[in-house]
């Protein structure tokens, strides 16, 4: 979420960044560029926790609930992108200088990172039970006490309940030594350096998957087509004769977020709870599959969001017609890509980390792609044709979800070969 935020928040900043060093708007527009190639950069960091969240909700949250908490990961993903325009846009009103948006961001950052050592212990399961005490109660049950068996009752209640803090005490100090061991120890890392070029090319060979390809290609369209959208908003309204300030650019973005935010539910609780109905009726079979239906609404609405926005900005004034077709565009990230994401994961949950992987590395790649080009683009096409052309696009990307569903059964046999 903070390397969103950071990487958002630049767009606001185009007219201040402008000013001070006299560059052009596709110069400072290729600022974007630059921002996710340090990103890249710090992918070592930023993107190893991308990666690897998705492997921890896989071992955390079941089946039945597993779209609910990969939707809370990709909203604050995506959340992250809205909110850093807006918090941009407030630190160069308030503060006057752009630069300060780094110096909060590094503080931010230093402060997650603290609290993320203190508060997120492994969750590999090693076979270990934390509660193995014996049973305390349930045994003797139908035996009623006589009036002179009461006495003899008492002493045993004192003596269970002693037993039990007893246990309870010890069961703290097992609990402390499980935080330090999962914390604080290199017990659960492999230090094999000798597999670190297999390991580190391992991720790519689930590119012939179609379900982790359509996902990726799915989740990269949608966030590179909101780099270009946050991009050109930037530039439209800081030049004359609109001439926003940054605060009012960033206030913008609450159309993305409010999009951001409509579609929780859609990708997380209306997805499970298809997963859930179609696994009852199964008798308990499950299948992964059974949550694509769920990305439909956001299949519409989303490129639909595209065409919206195309003819809003032939007229910046509409500034609210603006808000309403981004907000449509960024419904699909926390709609049908969670849906699409989580549907990957659930077909391969022992590979969650190298979808993960692949799902950063292609949103990442794509936005890199599109933020170099995005003003070149518009310029030639002009924003009616440059964003049908995405609308285009992106339909054409979720009509390669009816193959999964239609060859569900195949496709099953084929990813099993990766477990």
């Amino acid at each position: 979420m903070l390397g969103n935020v950071f990487a958002s928040g630049i767009s606001p900043l185009f007219g201040l960044i402008m000013q001070e060093f006299h560059c052009t708007e596709n110069e400072a527009s290729q600022l974007g560029t630059y921002v996710l190639l340090t990103l890249g950069l710090g992918a070592l960091a930023g993107g190893l926790i991308e990666a690897l969240t998705p492997t921890i909700l896989a071992e955390t949250f079941s089946g039945h609930h597993l779209a609910k908490a990969m939707v809370v990961y990709v909203g604050f993903l995506a959340v992250g992108a809205a909110l850093g325009p807006i918090i941009s846009g407030a630190i160069a009103k308030c503060l006057g200088e752009w630069r300060w948006l780094n110096r909060v961001m590094s503080i931010t950052v230093t402060v997650n990172l603290v609290f993320n050592i203190l508060m997120l212990p492994e969750t590999t399961r090693d076979g270990i039970s934390l509660h193995e005490g014996a049973v305390l109660g349930g045994q003797n049950e139908d035996k009623l006490p006589s009036k002179t068996e009461c006495k003899a009752e008492e002493n045993k209640i004192e003596n269970v309940m002693s037993t039990a803090k007893t246990i309870s005490s010890a069961e703290q100090v097992m609990l402390k030594r499980e935080y330090v061991r999962r914390s604080f120890s290199l017990h659960f890392v492999e230090l094999n350096w000798k597999a670190f070029l297999i390991s580190f090319f391992q991720p790519l060979k689930l590119i012939v998957l179609p379900q982790v390809l359509v996902t990726v290609i799915v989740f990269g369209l949608t966030i590179g087509w909101t780099v270009i959208a946050s991009i050109l908003i930037s530039l439209i309204y800081t030049q004359p004769p609109l001439i926003w300030d940054p605060l009012s650019i960033g206030l913008l973005n609450t159309g993305s977020l409010v999009g951001i935010i409509i579609g929780l539910p859609i990708g997380g609780a209306l997805a499970d709870m298809l997963f859930n109905r179609a696994t009852r009726r199964s008798n308990g079979v499950t299948s992964p599959v059974t949550r694509l239906p769920a990305l439909l609404p956001g299949a519409l609405l989303s490129p639909a969001g595209c065409i919206v926005m195309g003819f809003a900005l032939r007229d910046p004034d509409n500034y609210i017609v603006v808000c309403v077709g981004w907000g449509m565009l960024c419904f699909g990230l926390t709609g049908p890509a969670n849906v699409l994401l989580t549907y990957a994961i659930d077909c391969l949950p022992t590979r969650a980390a190298h979808i993960g992987a692949l799902a950063n590395v292609t949103k990442n790649s794509i936005g890199f792609a599109v933020s170099y080009g995005t003003v070149d683009w518009f310029r030639k096409m002009g924003p009616v044709g440059q964003f049908f052309t995405m609308a285009g696009i992106l339909w054409g990307s979720y009509l390669l979800v009816i193959p999964l569903w239609v060859l569900r059964r195949m496709l099953e046999r084929f990813g099993a070969r990766f477990e």
